[in-house]
C-alpha cells in the first residue's frame, strides 16, 4: 500500500511540475500543413478570402500574447507590469459587458485605465506597447506565401480581427509585416462587436459582400471556424503553432527565454513554411529543437566570461568545439577563437606524468570490460608503445597475453610503471610536436579559455598544465565546460573552487539537481549531448614529428557512418541560432540564457516518452567504446546497443 501511494504521489508531482507527460511521443514533429500552393488553390475558388490576423497572418516571436507586456514593463521600468496590464484590460471588458453587453475595448481605453489605476503615463505606455508589438510581430511565412499568391491572382482579400488596436494601429502593424494590397480591414473594437458573437461576420455580409462567396481563414476553432460557418461563410482552420507544438515543448523554462525558445521552434516546426526533406529529418530537428538553445546559451556564456576576464583568445577543443566555434563565429568577432585539435587520449599521452593514473586507467584498466579481451600487444599498440615490446616482455607477460582478469591488468600496470622512463621518452617527440602546433595559436596571448563539453575536465586541465607548467609560458588558461563530472565524485572540485575550470550547466557544487538527473543515466545522457557536440572528422590520436621537422596530427579511425547525421544536427543548430538572431538580435534580455533554460529542452528530450523518437533518430549511430589506435573497428557499438546494455 505504501509503495502504491508513494508511486502515485511521484506521478502527480511529475505532472504538476511538467516533468513528464503520460503519452509517449512516437514520431517526429511535423507541421501537418498542406503546401502553401495547395491551400492557395483551394481558396481561389471563392470571390473573397478573409484572413484573421494574430496567429494566422501574423505570428509573435513569443509563445503567449501577454508576454509582450514583460518587455513593455522593462522598457518603462515598472515592476509587475504584466499583471497590471492584463488586469486593467479584463476589468474594463467586464465593466463594458455589464454596461452595454459588449466586451469590446480600445487600446486607448485600456491605457486610460492604466493611467488612472496604475499611474502609467498613457501616451508613453501606448507607444511602448505598440513598439513592442512591432518588435515581436513577424509575417507568418506560410500565410505570407498564400496571401501573395492570392494577391498575384487578383483575388479580393479582406482582413477581419477581434482586437483592441484600432484600424490605424493595425494598418501600421500589417504594413510592418509586409501585408499590403488587401481590400478592407475590419476590426472589432471599431464596431463594438466582434467575430465571437457572430455580429461582425453579419455586418460584413450585409454591407460588403453583396452576395459574393467568401471563405475565412483563422486559428480559433470557435471564433474563426464555427461562428463563421454559422453566419453562412466557409471556413479554413489553421491551428495555431503553439497548440500544435505544446506537447513537444518543455513548460518549466523561465518566462522570458522560455517564451522566445518556444516561439522560435514552433514557428519552424509548425507554421508550415519549413517542410523540406532536410528539415523533416530527425537529426536536423534534434539539432534545431534541442541543440540550438544549448549551444547558443553555452557560447554566449563563454563570450561573456571571456569579456569579463579580458581574455585574448578562446580555444575550442576538438571534437566537441567544432559546432561551438561555428556558432561563436556567427555571433562574435571581438575576441578571436581557434579550433584546437586534441582529444582525451592524446592529452593523457602528452601529459603522461601529470595524468599517469588516468593514462593507465584509460588504456589498461578499462580494457578488461571489452567483450573481446585485449592482448598485451594490443594495449601497447593503443598506447603507441608497440616499439617498446621487446624491452617490456617477460615475467609471464608477453605480446599475446590476454588481459582478461584484474590480476593480469595489475601485473601489466606494474610492468609499465617499472619502465616509466622509457614510456616518458617515447612520448617526448609527440610533446614537442604538440608544442610546435600550439606556439602560433598562443602567440601574443596572456589569458585564454580552453573550451570543452565536459565531463572530467581532462583536456582543459591538460592544456592548462602544459601551457602554464610544462612550457612555463606567461599565459593563463581557464577551462570552460558545459558540465563537470559525476556529482558523487569530487575530481573537479579543486579546479572549480580556484577558478581554473568554470562550468555553465552544472557541477558538483552548482545546479546539483541537474547533475543528479544527468548522471542518473550518465552514459545515455552524455551521449544525447555528444550527438550535438561531435564533429565530422575522426578523433585525434596524437601528434608526431614528420620527416621535414613539422608537426603532424594523427587521427583515429573515422566514424564515417555518422558524418551525415552530424552534419544534419549541426545544420539544425546553426539554423536555430540564425533564426534566434533574426528575431531577437538587439534585445539584451534575450541573450543571457540561464543554464536551466539551455539544458531544459534536451533534458525534456531525455524523458522516457521521447525514447522511441531518439532511438529512431540515432539507433544506428556508431561509436568506438575504446578509442585508442587499434587497426579496424573492433570495439564499435551502436546507440541501440548502448540502450539495451543500459536497460533503457
Amino acid at each position: 500500500m505504501y509503495t502504491r501511494i508513494k508511486n502515485k504521489v511521484k506521478q502527480i508531482g511529475k505532472k504538476i511540475l511538467g516533468i513528464e507527460q503520460p503519452k509517449e511521443i512516437i514520431s517526429e514533429e511535423s507541421s501537418g500543413r498542406v503546401k502553401s500552393t495547395v491551400l492557395a488553390k483551394r481558396l481561389l475558388e471563392y470571390d473573397v478570402i478573409s484572413f484573421d490576423i494574430f496567429d494566422t497572418l501574423i505570428l509573435r516571436t513569443l509563445s503567449k500574447p501577454t508576454d509582450v507586456f514583460m518587455f513593455v514593463g522593462e522598457k518603462l521600468g515598472i515592476l509587475n507590469y504584466t499583471t497590471m496590464r492584463r488586469d486593467m484590460e479584463w476589468k474594463l471588458r467586464r465593466e463594458k459587458e455589464a454596461k452595454i453587453g459588449s466586451r469590446e475595448v480600445t487600446f486607448e481605453e485600456i491605457y486610460e485605465e492604466m493611467e488612472k489605476y496604475c499611474g502609467v503615463d498613457a501616451q508613453k505606455g501606448m507607444e511602448a506597447e505598440f513598439q513592442a508589438e512591432l518588435d515581436f510581430c513577424i509575417a507568418n511565412p506560410y500565410m505570407k506565401e498564400v496571401f501573395d499568391l492570392l494577391k498575384n491572382y487578383g483575388k479580393t482579400i479582406i482582413i477581419v480581427s477581434d482586437m483592441y488596436f484600432s484600424k490605424q494601429w493595425m494598418e501600421k502593424l500589417l504594413s510592418s509585416c509586409g501585408y499590403e494590397g488587401y481590400d478592407q480591414l475590419f476590426i472589432s473594437c471599431e464596431y463594438g462587436f466582434g467575430k465571437r458573437s457572430g455580429k461582425l461576420y453579419q455586418k460584413i455580409s450585409e454591407e460588403y459582400l453583396n452576395g459574393r462567396s467568401v471563405i475565412h481563414v483563422g486559428d480559433n476553432p470557435a471564433v474563426d471556424v464555427e461562428m463563421a460557418q454559422k453566419q453562412g461563410w466557409k471556413a479554413e482552420f489553421y491551428q495555431d503553432i503553439h497548440t500544435r507544438g505544446k506537447k513537444y515543448r518543455p513548460s518549466l523554462m523561465s518566462a522570458c527565454i522560455g517564451s522566445a525558445y518556444r516561439a522560435t521552434v514552433n514557428i519552424k516546426m509548425h507554421s508550415g513554411a519549413f517542410d523540406s526533406e532536410e528539415e523533416k529529418a530527425l537529426p536536423y530537428q534534434y539539432g534545431y529543437i534541442n541543440g540550438g538553445i544549448l549551444i547558443l546559451g553555452y557560447v554566449e556564456w563563454i563570450h561573456r566570461q571571456a569579456k569579463q576576464q579580458h581574455m585574448d583568445k578562446i580555444l575550442f577543443i576538438a571534437r566537441d568545439g567544432w559546432i561551438m566555434k561555428q556558432v561563436y563565429d556567427k555571433l562574435y568577432d571581438d575576441i578571436p577563437s581557434e579550433y584546437v585539435y586534441l582529444s582525451r587520449n592524446a592529452a593523457l599521452k602528452l601529459t603522461c606524468d601529470y595524468n599517469r593514473y588516468d593514462l593507465l586507467r584509460q588504456f589498461v584498466e578499462r580494457r578488461i570490460d571489452s567483450e573481446k579481451p585485449y592482448t598485451f600487444r594490443e594495449i601497447l599498440i593503443s598506447m603507441e608503445l608497440e616499439h617498446l615490446m621487446p624491452s617490456l616482455e617477460g615475467n609471464g607477460i608477453y605480446g599475446e597475453t590476454l588481459l582478461d582478469t584484474k590480476e593480469k591488468v595489475q601485473e601489466v600496470k606494474e610492468l609499465l610503471l617499472s619502465k616509466w622512463d622509457q614510456i616518458r621518452n617515447a612520448y617526448q617527440s609527440s610533446k614537442e610536436a604538440f608544442r610546435q602546433y600550439m606556439e602560433p595559436i598562443l602567440a601574443g596571448c596572456s589569458h585564454v579559455a580552453a573550451v570543452d563539453t565536459g565531463w572530467r575536465g581532462t583536456c582543459p586541465a591538460s592544456l592548462k598544465y602544459m601551457i602554464e607548467t610544462m612550457w612555463k609560458k606567461d599565459c593563463k588558461v581557464t577551462g570552460m565546460m558545459m558540465g563537470s563530472c559525476k556529482y558523487k565524485w569530487n575530481n573537479t572540485i579543486p579546479l572549480l573552487r580556484d577558478g581554473s575550470i568554470k562550468t555553465y550547466l552544472f557541477s558538483p557544487e552548482y545546479n546539483d539537481h541537474l547533475a543528479r538527473f544527468h548522471y542518473n543515466k550518465n552514459l545515455i545522457h552524455n551521449t544525447c549531448i555528444e550527438f550535438i557536440t561531435s564533429a565530422p572528422h575522426p578523433s585525434v590520436k596524437n601528434f608526431a614529428r614528420s620527416e621535414d621537422g613539422n608537426y603532424e596530427i594523427r587521427f583515429e579511425e573515422p566514424e564515417q557512418e555518422n558524418y551525415r547525421t552530424t552534419e544534419l544536427i549541426h545544420q539544425g543548430v546553426l539554423d536555430f541560432v540564425e533564426d534566434y538572431k533574426k528575431y531577437y538580435g538587439d534585445m539584451d534580455m534575450m541573450w543571457n540564457i540561464p543554464a536551466l533554460d539551455a539544458y531544459w529542452p534536451i533534458r525534456f528530450a531525455m524523458e522516457k516518452r521521447f525514447l522511441a523518437v531518439i532511438k529512431k533518430a540515432f539507433g544506428d549511430y556508431v561509436y568506438n567504446k575504446y578509442v585508442g589506435g587499434l587497426e579496424g573497428k573492433r570495439d564499435m557499438d551502436t546507440f541501440l546497443d548502448m540502450c539495451r546494455k543500459e536497460g533503457v
